[in-house]
């Protein structure tokens, strides 16, 4: 039988910083607009359009919002939306079923229809004998009979939505354990998604392909009981880029700090062909988002520090510059910027010394220079970055009050 050696690379040297040398200053920058989802809802992804932002996340059963309209099918659901760049709301849809449903992600397709990512809840109906269980109840409370068990999210879904928020069709796949599927792209013949399946003591990172027929594969693990795979590229090639983190040893590459950041390249068949490791000892690391142009971002943690990280790569995973920031949470990224948390100053910048955590909006050239930075009032955790050429970016984030989430467009400096 013969055999490919994989290869397998371990950055444990310092990479190029990047270059600042023009001072910069620091604009202070307005949300668009504001809006409540309401309680156990949340945005996770974003889409900037031509005609507004595309946004998808997870509506409560008791949510009190404005932005998805109908009433919920099940405890939550899944929903896409678009808002004009005016705030106003164009349309909207839930997603999912009877039980419990989220959306994770959502792509856009030449078509301009749209991709979204999500997860649903399975249960098992319960025998007779495990519904008559004799139940003490010295209260006499009103105790609801339980007829099904729920089993975690077990299905992954694929939502296909037209233009105009119609629901056009869904692809689903079936897993043993519960999975949380995380991004996608698309192939010629389909879609590649990534996420996390749950094992024993842990979880590994795992990659299905799915036909537009709605058949489903999966076509690699990656792990052991440590690995999580956060986002995925399509090379022009055909073959893979995916992101993530990882405790586990995976081609020959050992764990270097408590968790490293990974890179991992797949061939056009899903073969694992390199992993590359971002480690420092004694920290925790993650690439949690990465832009088509192969900027990534992500965090370091140990117990002395706590930062955001951004890094340039080619598709071969090789690093041309990096940064890190002072910050209380991961930069995500989109085109060649990121948001992120501030808590300390950042080189060239020249008034940027918050008294307090604060979202900062950074757009790079091609070198790592900071080109533009803006401070996003009243922004208190980033939630997506999405980029629209020639338009700009749009930045949703949640504020300082309960369940509300903010929405910002800023022009773009680079061209």
């Amino acid at each position: 039988m013969k055999f490919r050696l994989a290869l397998a690379f371990l950055i444990v040297v310092s990479v190029p910083t990047a270059n600042a040398v023009t001072p910069i200053k620091v604009i202070a920058t307005t949300p668009t607009t504001t809006f409540s989802l309401g309680s156990n809802s949340s945005i996770v992804k974003s889409i900037y359009t031509s005609s507004g932002v595309v946004l998808i996340g997870t509506i409560g059963e008791t949510s009190n919002q404005k932005l998805v309209s109908g009433n919920g099918f099940g405890k939550t659901d899944g929903f896409i939306a678009k808002i004009a760049q005016n705030g106003g709301l164009i349309w909207s849809s839930r997603l999912g079923g009877s039980l419990e449903d989220i959306a994770t992600s959502v792509i856009a397709d030449s078509d301009n229809t749209f991709w979204v990512l999500g997860a649903s809840e399975s249960s098992v109906a319960l025998t007779t004998a495990e519904t008559n269980v004799i139940v003490i109840n010295p209260d006499s409370i009103t105790v609801s009979k339980e007829t099904n068990r729920s089993l975690g999210l077990l299905t992954t879904n694929v939502w296909h939505i037209s233009a105009s928020g119609e629901l056009i069709g869904t692809i689903k796949y079936q897993s043993v354990t519960p999975i949380m599927p995380r991004d996608l792209a698309t192939s010629p013949d389909g879609l590649v998604i990534v996420g996390d399946l749950m094992v024993t003591n842990g979880r590994v990172g795992q990659v299905l392909f799915c036909n537009l027929a709605s058949t489903c594969n999966v076509i690699t693990k990656i792990g052991v009981r440590d690995t999580s795979l956060r986002g995925l590229l399509r090379n022009q090639d055909g073959t893979y880029f995916l992101i993530g983190k990882s405790a586990d040893p995976i081609l020959k590459t050992k764990l270097v700090g408590v968790v490293d950041g990974v890179i991992f390249t797949l061939s056009s068949k899903g073969v694992l062909k390199s992993v590359v490791r971002s480690s420092l000892p004694k920290t925790l690391r993650s690439w949690e988002s990465v832009s088509d142009s192969y900027l990534l971002g992500g965090f370091a943690q140990s117990t002395k520090l706590s930062e955001a990280t951004i890094t340039q790569f080619n598709q071969s995973a090789k690093p041309l510059w990096s940064i890190r920031i002072n910050a209380t949470t991961s930069a995500l990224i989109a085109g060649n910027s990121a948001i992120l948390v501030s808590k300390g100053g950042i080189p060239t910048l020249t008034n940027w010394k918050p008294k307090s955590a604060t979202l900062i909006f950074l757009e790079f050239d091609n070198k790592g220079a900071i080109k533009v930075a803006r401070s996003i009032s009243g922004g208190r955790s980033p939630v997506s970055i999405s980029y629209q050429r020639a338009t700009g970016y749009s930045i949703i984030a949640e504020t300082s009050v309960e369940n509300e989430y903010s929405v910002t467009f800023v022009p773009s400096a680079v061209k």
